[in-house]
């Protein structure tokens, strides 16, 4: 399990780096977007680019986001609970949340072949759709093996009880 924990964690920290090169490139353009309209023109596509950009770089970022648990929890309740009460939890909240974003990779891969199909293209710069959606489908894959290390560990520690959480 470790191998394949130690993996998962590597392939989402190269998964990352698509979203920091999108932020760093959407720094650029966008400084040479705003230089453009105070001097000469803006640039065209700009928009466009930032827009897709945008939701490659959320989709990117959960799978590490969730490795060193920085989502915001409120757990003002539930840390009142006893320990085994806690860990039960973690796993539903687990399961639940592999199963929701399973169906929202699949449905973002069946969006996808959609858009691949209808050969969709943005509007100033002509390029294809399809590309930003399955990177970002790619990407929830791996936030769920995450997930998926997540849900098992949290079994583990259901299933060795003890005292504390």
């Amino acid at each position: 399990m470790a191998i394949v924990k130690k993996t998962i964690y590597a392939a989402n920290g190269y998964i990352l780096k698509i979203s920091l090169l999108l932020i760093f490139l959407m720094m650029i353009a966008t400084v040479a977007d705003v230089t453009g309209r105070m001097f000469i023109r803006p640039i065209p596509g700009i928009f466009e680019l930032t827009r897709y950009s945008l939701g490659v770089i959320v989709f990117t970022s959960l799978g590490y986001s969730q490795i060193h648990k920085v989502h915001i929890v409120l757990d003002l309740v539930v840390s009142r609970f006893p320990a085994f009460l806690q860990r039960v939890i973690d796993v539903f909240i687990y399961l639940l949340a592999l199963v929701t974003f399973s169906l929202a990779f699949w449905q973002m891969l069946v969006y996808a072949g959609r858009l691949y199909n209808s050969g969709l293209i943005t509007t100033v710069l002509r390029i294809q759709v399809f590309p930003w959606v399955f990177v970002s489908a790619i990407a929830v894959l791996f936030f769920d093996l995450v997930l998926l290390v997540d849900l098992i560990e949290a079994i583990g520690k259901l299933k060795k009880g003890g005292g504390d959480k």
